[in-house]
């Protein structure tokens, strides 16, 4: 059963794209922040996103953004 991507999965209403969001993803978390400083950032890396909002139940969505 194919559903419209444009849909909201709750309601069924249309979705509006909000723009494409970068999420930072990896490095490290808790207190190697405070011992390594920028460092502990260098395995980080950016994820792309976009975000998708319900006008009716005001829930979001994210999806892996299109290569227009």
């Amino acid at each position: 059963m194919a559903s419209d991507p444009n849909k909201c999965l709750r309601c069924g209403a249309e979705l509006s794209s909000m723009g494409v969001e970068k999420f930072r993803v990896g490095g490290t978390s808790g207190g190697w922040d405070l011992l390594l400083g920028q460092m502990a950032e260098l395995g980080e890396g950016l994820l792309a996103l976009e975000v998708l909002a319900c006008q009716t139940c005001r829930k979001v969505e994210m999806r892996v953004p299109t290569n227009n």
